[in-house]
C-alpha cells in the first residue's frame, strides 16, 4: 500500500506535515495532543467510506479544563468544493468539539468517541458534496430531521467558529502551499442544534442563528441537553461548564 501520508499533496505540504502543524497550532492555543485514530484508506481504493483520509488528534483534560478537545487532521489536504452561490477560491477546512470529560470512565469514552466520529465525518463529507462553511450554515441529512442522539432533541448541525481554545485558533496559516505561500486552513465545529434553531437559520440567515448561539454561551462542546437559544431560560450544564472555562481564559 504506498504511502498516503507521506506524499505531498495539493497544499504542498505531507499528511505527516499537515499533522505536525495542527498538533503546534493546538500546542500554542490549547495544550498537547496525540493522534487517536489513524485513517490510511481514504482515497485509496480501500475504504468502504468515500473522502479524504482523515486522522483524530486529541487534547487531553488538563488542571481545570475538564474536556478533551477533538479535531479531524486531513481534510485541509485538499480544497474542498465550493457551494454554488458561495465566494470563489480555495477552502481549507478542519472541524473541532470538545468533549466533556466528568469522571465516570464510560460516559467520557461515549463522549470522546462520539466527538471524533462526528469531526472525522464531517471532514469527508465536505469533500463528497458541496457545504457551505461559515458561522450558521446548517447541515440537516433530510427534509425531516429526527433527534439524532439517545436522550436529546437535536436534529441537525450548525457550524461554530471554536471558542474554547485562546484567540486566533480559528485560522492557521500553512508554511507552503502548493497554490503559492501563506495559505490558511480554518477551523470549524459542527454543533448539534434542534429544529427551531434549524428553522432560525433558514428564516433569518445563518448569522441570525450564529449570534443568537453566541449570545447564549453556546460553544463547540457536545451538550446533548442545553435548552434551544430561540426560547432561552436556563443555561444547561455543559453551556455553564463552557461558560465558566471562557471567563476564567479571560482573568
Amino acid at each position: 500500500m504506498p504511502n498516503i501520508w507521506s506524499a505531498p499533496k495539493e497544499t504542498g505540504l505531507s499528511g505527516d506535515e499537515l499533522r505536525d502543524a495542527v498538533q503546534l497550532h493546538l500546542l500554542r492555543h490549547l495544550g498537547e495532543s496525540t493522534a487517536a485514530f489513524h485513517d490510511e484508506a481514504g482515497w485509496t481504493g480501500k475504504s468502504r467510506e468515500p473522502g479524504p483520509a482523515i486522522d483524530v488528534l486529541v487534547s487531553p483534560p488538563n488542571g481545570e479544563r475538564r474536556f478533551a478537545y477533538v479535531v479531524s487532521c486531513g481534510s485541509a489536504v485538499k480544497s474542498v468544493p465550493t457551494e454554488p452561490g458561495a465566494e470563489p477560491g480555495a477552502r481549507r477546512v478542519e472541524f473541532v468539539l470538545a468533549a466533556p470529560q466528568r469522571g465516570d470512565a464510560r460516559a467520557d469514552k461515549t463522549m470522546l468517541n462520539l466527538a471524533a466520529n462526528l469531526v472525522r465525518q464531517f471532514a469527508k463529507l465536505v469533500h463528497v458534496q458541496p457545504v457551505r462553511l461559515a458561522a450558521g450554515e446548517t447541515v440537516a441529512f433530510s427534509t425531516d430531521p429526527q433527534p439524532m442522539f439517545e436522550g436529546s432533541q437535536q436534529v441537525a448541525f450548525a457550524f461554530l467558529e471554536p471558542r474554547l481554545p485562546s484567540p486566533g485558533f480559528d485560522a492557521m496559516k500553512l508554511a507552503l502551499s502548493g497554490a503559492g505561500p501563506g495559505e490558511t486552513v480554518r477551523f470549524l465545529a459542527p454543533v448539534p442544534i434542534y429544529r427551531d434553531e434549524l428553522d432560525l437559520s433558514r428564516d433569518e440567515g445563518p448569522e441570525t442563528l450564529a449570534a443568537a448561539l453566541a449570545r447564549q454561551g453556546v460553544t463547540e462542546m457536545l451538550d446533548f441537553s442545553r435548552l434551544s437559544v430561540v426560547k432561552p431560560r436556563k443555561a444547561g450544564v455543559f453551556q455553564r461548564l463552557a461558560g465558566a472555562f471562557l471567563r476564567k481564559k479571560k482573568t
